[in-house]
């Protein structure tokens, strides 16, 4: 991840191209590019990136086939300088970190500013292609859609459905597609009842809850203890870009998930600092 702007995910070429899952090898890669070094944009040897990522307990070979596959998604480029080799992201691998962070810096956001419209989005897909329906359903839970009825998908963002329109083109479903936008009303489920069934917010409140108590016992105290944490923590940041769906605080006036999300997002810039001197003390070693 890095500290910019958009609109909440990960992406690389195509939009709705598989991000690296958090917590794989290539995944912490991208955080250590993206959040550590970003934006300096300084390229940075493969013995960096082994020494830094082998405190996570990554073997070299995991982190070798890492950087490999990272580059042939067109995340990162390499650079050679006599017999070394550097690795720096490129524009696509700079976008989809500061993609990233700016979904992350949101998980606190109340959202009070919203205007009760939200878009509906109906989808029948056939047997003849349910193979697709896994991909399709991942992109609409990463643009933070709900699914209250079958077929019926709902979202009080309007204007977020970057990777479901991707992938309701590139999956060839746009016969089987219907969306709107507008506001809920008398009519059918009420809206309280169309949040419950949409999103499951007592277990995500369950799951905030307890990453504040893991990371808050960590009490990280020396530099490299400091990018371990960074690291560790980002890790269930991404996750969360998937699972928490940003609803409006007046949909959810009640939900703690909030201020847990913004306790995270704190200790995140506590840690910021000191990881870094670790990092540069990594980058000094290769001088």
């Amino acid at each position: 991840m890095s500290r910019a702007q958009a609109d909440g995910a990960f992406h690389g070429a195509p939009t709705t191209q598989l991000r690296p899952t958090p917590g794989t090898a290539q995944a912490t890669l991208l955080n250590i590019l993206g959040d550590i070094v970003h934006p300096t944009r300084i390229p940075v040897p493969t013995a960096a990136i082994l020494e830094a990522m082998a405190r996570l307990e990554y073997s070299e070979p995991a982190i070798r086939q890492a950087i490999l596959r990272c580059s042939s998604a067109g995340w990162i480029a390499k650079e050679k300088s006599g017999r070394s080799t550097s690795w720096a992201l490129t524009p696509s691998g700079i976008v989809m970190v500061e993609d990233g962070v700016a979904g992350v810096e949101r998980l606190s956001d109340p959202h009070s500013d919203w205007d009760g419209r939200w878009r509906i989005v109906i989808v029948t897909i056939s047997n003849e292609m349910r193979s697709v329906r896994d991909r399709l359903y991942r992109a609409f839970r990463r643009d933070g859609f709900g699914n209250p009825l079958p077929s019926v998908w709902v979202s009080p963002h309007p204007d977020r459905h970057r990777r479901l329109s991707s992938a309701i083109t590139e999956l060839g479903l746009t016969e089987s597609t219907m969306s709107f936008i507008g506001e809920a009303d008398s009519v059918g489920l009420p809206v309280e009842e169309i949040v419950t069934r949409a999103w499951d917010l007592d277990e995500l409140d369950r799951h905030y809850t307890s990453l504040v108590d893991r990371f808050e016992a960590l009490a990280p105290a020396s530099d490299v203890e400091h990018f371990v944490a960074l690291l560790q923590l980002d890790q269930e940041l991404q996750h969360l870009l998937v699972t928490d769906p940003h609803i409006p605080s007046s949909l959810t006036p009640h939900w703690h998930g909030r201020e847990a999300a913004a306790r995270l997002l704190g200790l995140r810039r506590e840690w910021h600092a000191p990881a870094e001197r670790h990092w540069d003390s990594i980058m000094n070693g290769q001088t």
